[in-house]
């Protein structure tokens, strides 16, 4: 027995030495984008792994989410994986193209990181055939951010926005228009984010579970979201613009007396000092004719993955495990540095989430959001979430010009199927 366990001992001697020469002396490369926000992030937790793990170099490289794309796909489609990076950041609503197109390009956690601590709509985004690869990194848990002293002026307070739905919203924006002269919220008809939104929050999407089956004639969630950007068009609540700097204008110039946009838009709210204490946030509107509609839903958002192909998959596995997977100093130390709301389930140790913020009337707003974060629905985004929405955008434009929704949705229906050959 002696022997037996002096051996046992030897040997995990020997496993700890390897793992450590492994590290030694090592480059993990890491692609990401947004120099304001995951770039930062990034660099933050190479510079804590660093300190640790001496040996290892992270090198965090700040590329545009367009080229990210790009350059995965050239290098994956030619084969050319020495190119690749060992760490990169994907957006939720594109992993499931990489899971499925390239087999064995990101490397399951499975039985090195248990993804059981994040929010389940996170982790349904990133797993495939019943494995899981990411590591989530940022919620896109959505809010209705509010010019409280509007809605005052037409007689309104904050718990007036409690457990409301869209068309009851829509009466609201109505008599702030007459009141104050603002419109509701501002939208852009060449993206269908808002849509995504309400979809998500009735558990919808714009195909089934894997993937398969393109739902859009008889979704229920898709057909209400066109209906009420047609509302809101025929009511004159809805100010039209085109691309990130207009929609800024919208708010931060008073255009607008609400946006409704994923928590990531907070600091740019917050950037027009003058507007100080005149905001509020509040969850969700919700569909009136799905069932199933609930206030909570999510706009964005990305995680980290390893790729399987790299010699340093493992050191760059141990990187995440250590940082975003586990490291609540550094989910809590970004929140104050970049806003991040990160995907946990419990964010008890989050301490800066329960922080009055005075630019919105000392509401503890990073409480509010990780509160209605693990409240989201967990559908899966398929691979043919862009794909499908080029179209869909199109029968918006076709429903706003006045075109019968059941007709232009059967059309949308068949150009889907035909085009991702479903």
């Amino acid at each position: 027995m002696k022997l037996k366990s002096a051996f046992t001992a030897l040997l995990g001697s020997t496993l700890l030495l390897g793992a450590t020469a492994a590290m030694a002396d090592t480059q993990i490369k890491v692609w990401c984008w947004d120099d304001h926000f995951n770039v930062p992030a990034a660099r933050m937790a190479a510079e804590r792994y660093e300190a640790k793990h001496p040996g290892v170099k992270v090198k965090v490289e700040s590329i545009a989410q367009p080229d990210i794309i790009q350059k995965l796909n050239a290098s994956l489609g030619a084969n050319n994986t020495r190119t690749l990076p060992d760490v990169v950041l994907i957006e939720d609503y594109r992993v499931q193209n990489f899971l499925i197109g390239y087999e064995g390009f990101l490397k399951s956690l499975d039985g090195t990181i248990d993804v059981s601590n994040f929010a389940d709509y996170k982790t349904a985004a990133s797993s495939y055939n019943g494995k899981h690869y990411g590591v989530p990194f940022d919620s896109g848990v959505t809010a209705t951010f509010l010019r409280m002293d509007l809605f005052e002026q037409a007689g309104y307070t904050l718990d007036d926005f409690q457990d409301i739905t869209w068309d009851q919203f829509i009466e609201m924006g109505k008599k702030v228009k007459e009141k104050t002269g603002a419109y509701l919220l501002g939208y852009d008809p060449s993206d269908l984010g808002i849509v995504r939104v309400m979809m998500q929050s009735a558990s919808s999407w714009y195909t089934n579970a894997d993937g398969s089956k393109v739902l859009v004639t008889n979704n229920a969630a898709l057909k209400e979201g066109l209906t009420i950007l047609k509302k809101l068009q025929d009511a004159d609540l809805v100010t039209y613009y085109n691309g990130w700097n207009q929609l800024l204008a919208t708010f931060q110039q008073g255009t607008v007396a609400s946006v409704v946009q994923g928590c990531w838009i907070t600091p740019s709210i917050q950037a027009n000092k003058e507007q100080s204490g005149k905001w509020r946030i509040a969850p969700l509107p919700k569909l009136s004719t799905v069932d199933n509609a609930t206030h909570y839903s999510n706009l964005g958002g990305s995680q980290w993955y390893v790729n399987g192909y790299s010699k340093n998959a493992d050191v760059a596995m141990d990187f995440l495990k250590e940082t975003f997977a586990s490291d609540e100093s550094l989910l809590n130390d970004l929140v104050t540095r970049i806003s991040l709301v990160n995907s946990l389930k419990d964010s008890s140790k989050i301490s800066n989430y329960d922080v009055k913020d005075e630019f919105f009337g000392g509401q503890k707003i990073y409480s509010d959001f990780a509160k209605w974060n693990n409240q989201i629905p967990a559908i899966s985004y398929g691979p043919h979430t862009y794909a499908i929405e080029s179209i869909s955008t199109e029968a918006l434009q076709r429903v706003l010009g006045g075109e019968d929704i059941d007709s232009v949705l059967k059309d949308a229906q068949v150009n889907a199927e035909m085009q991702i050959g479903l």
